[in-house]
């Protein structure tokens, strides 16, 4: 009875390899003429995103999709104008337990040219994405990959469940967070909200206020000015470097390590070494540093 038990499951398993061999496609293009100031929208239950804002006022959207027959049957790709603007939908019309045997060979990934002043909202279960150049709104959510964005005048609010974000040139205030990667920031103007997980933080060239935090890495931060400073790490050192004139009210503690400033405080209070308050050239807005797990280093940029 073991081995007829035994033999179903491989030929079962064997079957269900065979089926996702099979390889198909699907190719989806569609453009649309929007007015000033429009929206663009995507819904997907699967699909990687490449979102690129482009001078005129066309919405142009390009999808390719590969997998099993199966699935790309099942599979659904729409898009249709609205009074404000454009929105695009992927949808799988069937999910089975044995999904996860051609998750890997499943490929979407769109390609879409936006006018700059268009704002955008992305929502994928499965993919990566990427935006740049675009001077509105970004708002995205995805469940299973990285995000990059770059270039973009406007608040941006992007969130990842499973990669790394790579953000660069924004001027706006920016909430970026992820449950499971590192957070890579440069060049920002614009309120600062920066969350992870899973991995360090590392800020760069950053006129903004900023609050930054990470259950499990090192935070490293190159400050142009002092807007207000929160960092806080459970799980590793923390680096900021700040101007060498610039005022600031510092209080950094550390439960796991040491507190130390190349920058001169007017007034100092310590505890054993693990604890430093004070003012540098004589205050300004508060810096906040924590660590659980490593030490603090303050000092000037150069």
């Amino acid at each position: 009875m073991a081995t007829r038990t035994c033999t179903l499951v491989v030929s079962l398993a064997a079957a269900l390899i065979a089926s996702v061999s099979l390889s198909a496609e699907k190719v989806f293009d569609k453009r649309f003429s929007v007015p000033s100031a429009g929206r663009l929208t995507l819904n997907a239950d699967v699909g990687s995103v490449d979102l690129v804002g482009r001078d005129g006022h066309e919405v142009v959207i390009h999808a390719e999709a590969s997998g099993s027959d199966t699935f790309i049957a099942d599979l659904s790709i729409t898009a249709e104008q609205t009074p404000s603007g454009v929105i695009v939908t992927a949808r799988k019309a069937h999910n089975t337990w044995f999904d996860w045997f051609n998750s890997t060979q499943e490929r979407v990934r769109f390609t879409i040219d936006v006018p700059r002043d268009c704002a955008v909202e992305l929502r994928t279960a499965g993919g990566y994405l990427d935006v740049r150049s675009v001077n509105a709104s970004v708002r995205g959510t995805t469940s299973g990959g990285h995000i990059a964005i770059r270039d973009v005048t406007g608040p941006v609010d992007m969130h990842t469940s499973g990669g790394g974000i790579e953000a660069e040139h924004l001027n706006g205030a920016a909430v970026l967070e992820t449950s499971g990667g590192s957070i890579n920031v440069a060049d920002v103007k614009g309120d600062l909200d920066v969350h992870t997980s899973g991995g360090g933080i590392r800020l760069e060239n950053i006129d903004a206020s900023v609050k930054a935090d990470t259950s499990g890495g090192s935070v490293n931060a190159t400050m142009r000015s002092n807007h207000g400073i929160s960092l806080s790490t459970s799980g590793g050192t923390i680096s900021l470097l700040l101007p060498a004139n610039a005022g600031a009210s510092l209080d950094a503690s550390t439960s796991g390590g040491r507190v130390t400033s190349r920058l001169p405080l007017s007034t100092t209070e310590t505890d054993e070494r693990n604890h430093l308050r004070g003012a540098i050239n004589g205050g300004g807005e508060r810096v906040l540093l924590h660590s659980s797990g490593g030490s603090i280093s303050v000092g000037p940029l150069t």
